[in-house]
């Protein structure tokens, strides 16, 4: 009984972890091409470092995600009695 309430907490806990994850990716938004000014190579460098950030923002929350994705098969045991 104490481990199915554990499991049940330990699910809970990381089940709100990815929920909240998925909500900051869901704010997350893709770079659009802007003009700037008439210079189309500035409009251009400044969408590319937009879009690295971007990029770099999706790469660590997707390493977030599958880091609490592995703790949580890890630690949640469902036919542990």
């Amino acid at each position: 009984m104490a481990n199915d309430k554990f499991n049940s907490g330990a699910r809970h806990g990381f089940n709100m972890a990815l929920y909240a994850v998925r909500n900051v990716d869901k704010n997350i938004e893709y770079p659009t091409l802007e003009l700037y000014s008439n210079n189309k190579e500035e409009t251009q460098i400044k969408w590319n470092k937009r879009k690295l950030k971007y990029d770099i923002q999706k790469d660590m929350l997707y390493k977030i995600y599958a880091e609490i994705k592995k703790e949580m098969k890890e630690e949640v045991h469902e036919n542990d009695f």
